[in-house]
Formats: structure tokens, sequence, C-alpha cells
């Protein structure tokens, strides 16, 4: 089945399983429909939608109809033309978790992990002794104040928070294949998210919607027509002993995995704007990223391919 498409060690106790917490980095992501990419059209507006399921699934494989998405999410894209027929856009990613009483149901009896001892303690309940839903955007981003009094505290066996979602992006020719020097060696990273018209919570707070820091890119023309593509990940980096698809790249993320991977076929030309098709894919490759270093602090979040 063809890929969807869009016009144009120790078990960290911060880190509530992905599977159960969002799973965002630690599911993997199956589409719910096909569509067979036509001529392209502008990248400005374009949104792709995606589903991530637990475990993981290959967006090439139907899923049974009793499977429910753990995640819905989202690849939004606004371009706008530049300077020399050149482009810049916008990327953000969007992840929204099914709230109703049968889906907290669902992740509370689907994602206890009940094998694992600390989970007691990093589960809350309401005065009712209902169990909660994990904060979204506090259960995908990387270190932060509230997530540790949600979740618990960093890894005693990597002394670092391995439990995020990340999304991570790297620039091609038109194959695919040579990489831009804008991201070879420092490619766009972030793992913040954000909750939108949400100004103050606590820790009976429930969002359930995250979204990503937003990305910007750089498509060069100089007056002349060009095209190159872009590939983007979704990942999380704890997938708590849960395999990936045999489908995925054998390489680990830092022993978790891929959720999403899109990829962006894009082409500019003076006059005639930024066009382009947006797939979301099955992964052929891993990110090639060293995760442990960044999430350790000695490597830098990197929001666009223009040093700032």
């Amino acid at each position: 089945m063809a890929a969807s498409s869009a016009h144009v060690g120790p078990t960290s106790r911060r880190a509530i399983p992905l599977a159960l917490a969002l799973g965002v980095q630690l599911l993997c992501v199956g589409c719910d429909r096909v569509e067979t990419p036509t001529t392209a059209d502008s990248l400005d507006g374009v949104v792709c939608p995606f589903s991530v399921y637990w475990p993981p699934r290959d967006p090439r494989d139907n899923p049974p109809e009793s499977a429910k998405p753990l995640l819905r999410g989202s690849l939004a894209l606004d371009a706008k033309q530049v300077a020399r027929g050149g482009a810049e856009v916008r990327l953000v990613v969007t992840v929204t978790r099914p709230s109703e009483e049968t889906d907290r149901q669902f992740w509370n009896s689907e994602l206890a992990f009940a094998d694992i001892a600390w989970m007691d303690e990093v589960r809350v309940w309401d005065a009712d002794r209902k169990w909660l839903w994990p904060n979204l955007p506090y259960l995908l981003r990387l270190p932060g104040q509230e997530r540790i009094e949600r979740y618990g505290g960093t890894d005693p066996g990597k002394h670092v928070d391995n439990d995020f979602a990340a999304v991570l992006i790297r620039k091609y020719d038109a194959r695919g294949k040579a990489e831009a020097s804008e991201t070879k060696d420092a490619p766009l990273v972030s793992a913040e998210w954000h909750a939108e018209g949400t100004a103050k919570t606590d820790l009976q707070t429930i969002v359930h919607v995250a979204k990503s820091d937003p990305f910007l890119l750089h498509l060069k023309a100089d007056n002349h027509p060009a095209r190159g593509q872009v590939k983007v990940w979704l990942v999380y980096a704890d997938f708590l002993g849960t395999r990936p698809p045999r489908t995925w790249p054998k390489e680990r993320e830092w022993a978790g995995g891929i959720l999403a991977y899109f990829e962006i076929d894009w082409e500019t030309s003076a006059g005639d704007g930024c066009r382009g098709i947006v797939r979301h894919k099955r992964p052929e490759e891993g990110t090639g990223f060293k995760w442990a270093e960044w999430a350790a602090g000695t490597a830098q979040v990197r929001l666009s391919d223009i040093a700032q």
C-alpha cells in the first residue's frame, strides 16, 4: 500500500511510559487512509495527517478495525516566497490525544505497565480515585520542572532524562541522497512541546494537544528553478522494550524508535512560489543523531537552518 500523502538499560522513573504517557515518541505511527500523490501544488497551508499506534505500525499496513490510535497528529507547513525566487517554509508537528471516556479507559488499561514497580509512583488520580490522563505536552518534552513533579526524576542509570519525544529535520538533494551542508552536521532538532491556550497548569491540569516548536527552513533558488527534499522524523527516546515494526531501520534511536516519518519533495522558481508534495511514509533510515549527547545538554536545540 502506498504511503499517505498531502499536497503539495534501566528504565527511567521519570518516563511515564512512553506508552503510557504518550507514547508519542514511543509510539509508532500508522495512517488511517492512503492517498495517491498527484501533481505538486503550493506547500503553503499544507497539512499531512498521521496516526500513532502502540505498538508501532507500518503506515502501509491497514490496522484492524478494532485498533485504536493512541494519538492523532499532523505535520503543517506554511511557505512564502522570498528574494531571488527562494522560499521560507515553517513546519510544526501537532499531536492530539483522543479524549473520550472510552479513550481514557483504553490508555489506562493498555499502558499501565503493571510489571514496572515505580509506575504507581508516577500515576495520578483525582478526588474520586479516577486515573487522570498524563499531561501530553509534559509527557513529551525534555526535562522540565512540571514534568519532574508529575512523572518522577532522572533515569538513575543514564543520569539523564531518556524519555521524550523529539522532531528532527534534515535537508537533501532532489533524489534524497546527498545531504545539504546546513543540516549534515547540525540537523534541526527540538523536544519542546507546547499547550496552546493554557496559561497555567498544575498537577491536575489535563492537556490533550501538544504542539512542537516551529522549525524554519530556507530553500534557495537564486532566480533559477531549484528542487530538493526534506526529511522529518518524530521519535521517542525510550520504547520500554517494545520493538518497532520489522520494516523499521535496525538502528535504535537511543533505546527508543521512530513514531512517524515524512518526506517533503519541493521545487521553487521565480514568481511561482514553493510547490511540492508531503508524504507520510515508512522510514528507510534512522536520524543518525547522537541523542545521548544532545539530551545531556552538550548539543543545542536548533530551529532554523540559518545560523542565528
